[in-house]
Parts: C-alpha cells; sequence; structure tokens
C-alpha cells in the first residue's frame, strides 16, 4: 500500500497524471497503454499499478479532479439554489465539456461515456448538496432531492454537450439562459435574472 502523503508518491502520481493527457491528446484514449503511460511518465508499470488499476481508474481520478477544480467557490459554497448558482453550474459545466471533448480528444465512445457518466454523478453530487443545505427537513425526502438531482444534472449536462456539438459554441451565456429557466422551474423555484 502506497502512502499517498509520502512526497515521491505525489510526484508519481503527477508524473503519470500529466502522461496520461498528454497521451490523450496525442493517440487517443483506445491508443494508450499502461505501458505507453508508464514510459511517458518514466516510472515502471509496477508503480503504475501501485496507484492505478488501470487507465479506466486513471481516468476516473482525472475526470472528478478536474471537475472539482473547476467548481467555483461561491457554488461549492452555496447554500440556496439562485439564478447566479445555476447559471454558474451551466457555464462550469460547459467549459469541462469543452476541454474534455476538445483539448483531450475525446474520439473513443468507451471514454465518452466514462466521462459522461462521472461528470453527470458529480453535477448530481453537487447539486444534492446545494438541496439539501436548502431544505432543512431533507433526512424524510432525501430520495426525492437525488432523484431531483440527477434529473437537473442530467438536464445541465445533456444541454452543454448538445450545445458544443450544434450550439452557437462562443456564446455559453445564451446557452445558460435557454437552461436555467427550465431547470429553475423544474426546481420548483421559479426564479427569473432581471
Amino acid at each position: 500500500m502506497v502512502n499517498a502523503e509520502d512526497p515521491r508518491v505525489l510526484r508519481s502520481r503527477q508524473l503519470i497524471r500529466e502522461a496520461f493527457r498528454e497521451l490523450l491528446h496525442s493517440k487517443g484514449f483506445d491508443a494508450v497503454t499502461v505501458k505507453d503511460i508508464a514510459q511517458k511518465a518514466t516510472i515502471n508499470r509496477a508503480t503504475f499499478y501501485a496507484h492505478f488499476e488501470d487507465k479506466f481508474a486513471l481516468l476516473d481520478e482525472i475526470t472528478e479532479q478536474a471537475f472539482r477544480e473547476m467548481i467555483p467557490e461561491q457554488v461549492a459554497n452555496a447554500q440556496d439554489f439562485t439564478d447566479e448558482i445555476c447559471n454558474q453550474l451551466i457555464v462550469m459545466t460547459y467549459r469541462y465539456v469543452v476541454d474534455f471533448y476538445k483539448i483531450c480528444r475525446i474520439d473513443s465512445h468507451s471514454m465518452a461515456k466514462l466521462v459522461d457518466e462521472k461528470i453527470k454523478k458529480l453535477l448530481q453530487q453537487t447539486i444534492e448538496s446545494i438541496l439539501l443545505k436548502m431544505d432543512p427537513r431533507h433526512g424524510a425526502i432525501r430520495h426525492h432531492i437525488k432523484i431531483m438531482a440527477a434529473m437537473t444534472g442530467s438536464t445541465i449536462y445533456g444541454a452543454a454537450l448538445y450545445w458544443l456539438h450544434v450550439g452557437e459554441k462562443d456564446d455559453v451565456h445564451v446557452l445558460a439562459d435557454l437552461v436555467r429557466p427550465y431547470v429553475l422551474n423544474g426546481l420548483g423555484l421559479n426564479k427569473t435574472t432581471t
């Protein structure tokens, strides 16, 4: 078992993540092997496997780390699902999708599916956390909040992905203006931006 606080462990994990990102960009997910990652990171394969089960586990960690780093502080600390919080979630999700689909060259169906599911799950968790803070009696209706968060996360993610593929890619705020009323009405918050 590796000691997660050991500077050598931290350095090895960082080298692995950086090598993987570079290889994703240059070769694509399906073509990348653990051997490629180890060579690029200047480690041996045993070191890779001491940190990650396989390239899918590495992809999962990178996806989550990048998502968490993009969450605005205002969203992370939100006590209410306001117009502004909704806007920030929509814009953040779109920018995240652009990063993964454009910068990381998601040309693999298996990678796209994994990333899609992970982003939706992380969005759901973020939204659920905010919704739970809004309702002090959440214990009795927690499963309802989970459903609402799942639907809201899927809506935001689906709209961001659609916008990437066929929308007006340059103005993400138009996307936010289109999606926000739908999300807020769906949550029963019926707020509008002035």
